[in-house]
């Protein structure tokens, strides 16, 4: 429509396409602050234009769609990082943790316990049957053993507080996706006649990174907007508008494993197939930092147990007892086979030892438990993996099993010495060290004698257990056993300081891409400023085209 009342439709057309900008304007404002918002903009193009005496006239303008300024790429790159971020997060605080708990710098540190602890036996040489010395002894191994015992405990919570969020960061997963799922339903709604669904969009790519930090996925959109997403390792979350859960396991440790519930309702221990997230940086720090610290505190324990005693024992006391153990521990209840060949002591204890031939299950299955009462033990050994030999050589390495009768596949084996049963020398554990509580409560039992006619002024037996301070006992006759202790600290140092040269990186890398995307799809709030400006003043140009063509309409009317 050309003429007068065609230059009043176009004007009016105008006005409302610019009234549309101004709202997405408005619109981009109001989100300036909101987490995820892509910034939005109105994509206008020319009407078709029409014929006219003169050839095509201008028809005006028309909105085609409001898009949302986003790289798809970029998004995706930021979800990556952000996996490998939530690790090293996740290891970072784990590792920090356990360096508060060996802490070194105060006094109620292992360290300054242990040289206590050698300094009061080295004071009982000078008077061995002085009662004060051996009172001193009594109140700095007392206190040597409660900071093992303290160091060991506080360990064991942190282990229990990873293996707490890890539960929660299930529960989170499990939310995420459903989330996901939902939204995939109204993408696919509010797309299917032909709009965008920039806000549910812009949501949906916000659970994406939230659900990346946590655990590593994979993700793929089909033609109808809807997202698809697995686990690294091929296990689905999310598939169009459903989504499958995560699940928790205890494992033979009373730790959460992860499971993922199938279709049917079969549970799928993924537990080492995730490989990023903070899911994967709390795991290894409960199951390989902080159960690895454990293992070599127990080390620690054992070997300085097992030796003061072997001195302590042969000794005598101002009463002319020998025999007396100095230290005690009690076995622990469970524990894992290193491998095939190699048993951990970890369980430890005294008894008969037993090893069933079991099928079924999947290399690297076998257990160690022990009867906390009798100190049985007993090994499972997956029938298949190892031969007879083979499992008579791994028993046969341990101190006190001397021989090991064979068994038939199938049958339970009876290993020891010629009565079927041996003795695992240590099995003490840190949690469990202390002094053993006949001495405590008769301090004459302190072997500082090594004859029963020396007593009470021979020192012998006080002078070697104080010279096992500079004794190279430990890491295969290497080092001493604070130089054992000293490296263990160390190695949670070093750990940190990787784990946090790793975090910063990779939280640079993500800062970096987080600003590039803020560049692409962040609001600006100047360049939203000058863009409502220019569609004001467009917008007013319309207003005012109307009013210039209603004059023109009057004068016409007028002139009737």
């Amino acid at each position: 429509m050309t003429g007068i009342y065609g230059v009043l439709n176009l004007a009016g057309n105008a006005l409302l396409i610019q009234q549309k900008a101004i709202n997405v304007t408005g619109n981009n404002i109001a989100n300036v602050n909101t987490p995820g918002y892509s910034r939005q903009k109105l994509i206008l193009e020319n009407k078709t234009p029409m014929q006219s005496s003169i050839g095509p006239m201008g028809n005006g303008v028309a909105a085609v769609s409001v898009e949302r300024v986003y790289d798809r790429f970029l998004g995706l790159q930021i979800s990556s990082e952000n996996e490998t971020l939530g690790r090293w997060e996740a290891q970072k605080d784990g590792l920090e943790l356990a360096e508060v708990i060996f802490d070194e710098s105060s006094e109620f540190g292992l360290s300054q316990s242990l040289s206590q602890f050698w300094g009061a036996w080295q004071d009982l040489t000078n008077d061995p049957s002085g009662y004060n010395e051996r009172v001193v002894l009594q109140v700095t191994s007392e206190g040597m053993t409660g900071t093992f015992n303290r160091i060991y405990s506080d360990l064991e919570k942190a282990q229990q507080g990873f293996d707490t969020r890890i539960e929660g960061a299930v529960a989170e997963v499990n939310q995420l996706s459903q989330q996901i799922a939902e939204l995939n339903q109204k993408i696919m709604e509010v797309e299917a006649p032909g709009y965008v669904a920039n806000d549910y969009r812009d949501q949906r790519d916000l659970a994406l990174k939230e659900l990346a930090g946590l655990i590593d996925i994979n993700t793929f959109e089909d033609a109808t907007g809807r997202v698809t997403v697995s686990t690294g390792a091929g296990q689905t979350l999310v598939e169009s508008n459903l989504s499958r859960n995560l699940t928790t396991r205890v494992n033979d440790f009373g730790f959460k494993d992860i499971a993922w519930v199938g279709p049917d309702g079969t549970a799928v221990n993924i537990t080492a197939n995730i490989s990023n997230g903070n899911m994967k940086g709390w795991l290894e720090a409960r199951d390989v930092d902080i159960r690895g610290y454990l293992r070599q505190l127990d080390t620690l324990a054992e070997g300085l147990m097992e030796r003061v005693n072997n001195l302590h024992q042969t000794g005598f006391g101002l009463d002319g007892s020998t025999g007396n153990e100095f230290f005690t521990g009690i076995a622990t209840a469970s524990g894992n086979m290193d491998s095939l060949l190699s048993i951990t002591a970890e369980p430890g204890g005294s008894g008969n030892i037993r090893v069933a031939l079991v099928g079924g299950g999947t290399a690297g299955s076998e257990t160690v438990t022990a009867d906390p009462v009798t100190g049985d033990i007993q090994i499972a050994i997956e029938d298949g993996v190892s031969t007879g030999a083979q499992i008579a050589a791994a028993l046969q390495a341990h101190s006190g099993i001397n021989t090991v009768v064979a068994a038939t596949p199938g049958a339970a084996w009876d290993l020891g010495v010629s009565t079927n049963t041996a003795t695992l020398v240590g099995g003490s554990s840190a949690r469990d060290f202390q002094v053993n509580s006949a001495v405590s409560n008769n301090l004459d039992l302190i072997a500082a004698s090594s004859t029963s006619a020396g007593i009470p002024g021979n020192n012998s037996q006080a002078i070697a257990i104080a010279s096992l301070q500079h004794a190279l006992t430990m890491n295969g006759n290497s080092l001493t056993f604070e130089g054992y202790y000293n490296s263990l600290v160390s190695k949670v140092g070093g750990s940190l300081q990787s784990a946090t040269a790793y975090f910063n990186h990779q939280s640079e890398m993500v800062a970096q891409l987080e600003n590039r995307r803020e560049s692409i799809s962040g609001v600006s709030l100047d360049e939203e400023m000058i863009n409502l400006v220019k569609f004001q003043t467009a917008y007013d140009a319309a207003a005012k085209l109307i009013s210039t063509t209603d004059e023109l309409l009057q004068t016409v009317l007028n002139m009737v």
